[in-house]
């Protein structure tokens, strides 16, 4: 019978599969490391980018900011100058309104009366004067009733005075003015 001595291939096999499987798993390893460096190194310049788009973005978002707090100063002296228009319009309309008003009543005043004074408050109109007689008052307070621009003429008082020895009639009237 022939005697083999197998032992030293089996160690020499297990040997060579242990260097198989450090070269493995060294080969392993290493592909692990240039993985883990390749990924490091990708999302290091990702992030690099987006920090880059973030600085961006703040910049941008710093000048809009700055365009809305423009945009909001430029609303409001909007708003005052259309105020102000609005205000300069009303009053504009509200001194034609005075002179059409003296217009009307010079139109209408007959010879022998006399404007102590003439108010206009809201769309009232407070007219206080001398008359010579009943008769030249009673022709005034009918021809503002009968005018386009006065309603509701109304006797508010009517009293007899003397100046300079003439007998004559102070009165006061009020009248709405009608809107234009």
């Amino acid at each position: 019978m022939i005697k083999m001595n197998l032992l030293p291939i089996r160690e020499e096999r297990r040997k060579e599969r242990i260097r198989l499987d450090i070269s493995v798993s060294i080969m392993m390893l290493l592909l692990i490391v240039l993985i883990g460096v390749y990924l490091y190194i990708n999302i290091s310049k990702e992030i690099e980018s987006l920090q880059v788009q973030l600085r961006a973005k703040k910049a941008e978002d710093a000048r809009l900011t700055k365009k809305v707090g423009e945009l909001k100063l430029l609303k409001n002296k909007k708003k005052e100058l259309e105020k102000k228009v609005g205000i300069i319009n009303a009053l504009n309309k509200e001194r034609l309104s005075a002179i059409k008003i003296m217009e009307e009543v010079s139109i209408q005043v007959p010879e022998k009366i006399w404007f102590k004074t003439l108010r206009k408050k809201g769309n009232s109109l407070v007219i206080v004067g001398i008359s010579l007689d009943d008769q030249t008052l009673s022709t005034f307070i009918s021809r503002l009733n009968h005018s386009k621009r006065f309603k509701g003429v109304w006797l508010r008082q009517s009293k007899q005075v003397v100046l300079n020895q003439v007998k004559l009639k102070e009165f006061s009237l009020n009248c709405k003015v009608k809107a234009e």
